[in-house]
């Protein structure tokens, strides 16, 4: 997750859109890891993140290391082979979702009701968006990724099948199938009820400082849930 900035939302939004199908092809054509597997970004009051799901008969740490493995291939890949006609390509389509009017009633309601529960009350936000996202360049994309995306913390959430059945293996397990280890572990309500007393929480509408502006050089761990 990221700090909740315009130009969070403009490269998570690329970053998604670019990836999703890459990750659908890899882990569910290619991989068959699971039968729902897709990649999404969510805005929240202060934060924007991108969330990867696998549905899956395989071990977790297993499809762990697939999701970690993919994305260390896809951020080198952004990084030196992501051509500037396919990103103007995603970016276009983007922006052209952006300038959608809205079809119904309901529909613009949405619109306006997520300004009013994020407290921001932005009503021109989206055209600050589409803004935004046409005047983003692949070089600032790039450096948006290397710099922010590649060294933002990880959560990983598990539900696990509760009938008893023994996970699928993999044919073949090589050193890329062992997950990155993650450094703290929340299991059950009591894990849940001491994160919630010892986290610490903003009030909606506070600042919430930026964690990277202090460790650029490092990639912060990992936690599970």
């Amino acid at each position: 997750q990221l700090p909740a900035t315009m130009d969070s939302y403009v490269f998570i939004s690329l970053f998604v859109r670019i990836l999703n199908p890459k990750f659908f092809e890899s882990l569910r054509t290619k991989q068959q890891l699971g039968y729902i597997v897709q990649m999404a970004p969510s805005e929240t009051e202060n934060f924007m993140t991108v969330i990867a799901y696998v549905q899956t008969e395989y071990s977790p740490d297993y499809v762990r290391s697939r999701i970690d493995e993919f994305f260390k291939t896809h951020l080198e890949w952004i990084d030196k082979e992501l051509e500037e006609p396919e990103f103007a390509r995603q970016r276009s389509g983007l922006v052209s979702n952006l300038a959608e009017a809205p079809k119904t009633l309901s529909g613009e309601f949405d619109r306006y009701w997520h300004e009013i529960i994020l407290q921001r009350y932005d009503w021109s936000r989206r055209e600050k968006k589409k803004a935004a996202m046409e005047a983003a360049t692949l070089s600032d994309f790039r450096k948006f990724v290397k710099d922010h995306v590649a060294n933002a913390s990880k959560l990983y959430i598990e539900v696990h099948n509760i009938s008893g059945s023994t996970p699928k293996q993999p044919k073949e397990v090589d050193a890329d199938s062992i997950p990155a280890p993650v450094d703290r572990t929340w299991d059950g309500p009591d894990a849940a009820h001491t994160f919630r007393n010892s986290a610490s929480w903003y009030s909606k509408g506070s600042p919430v400082r930026n964690p990277y502006q202090r460790t650029q050089s490092s990639t912060p761990p990992a936690s599970k849930l």
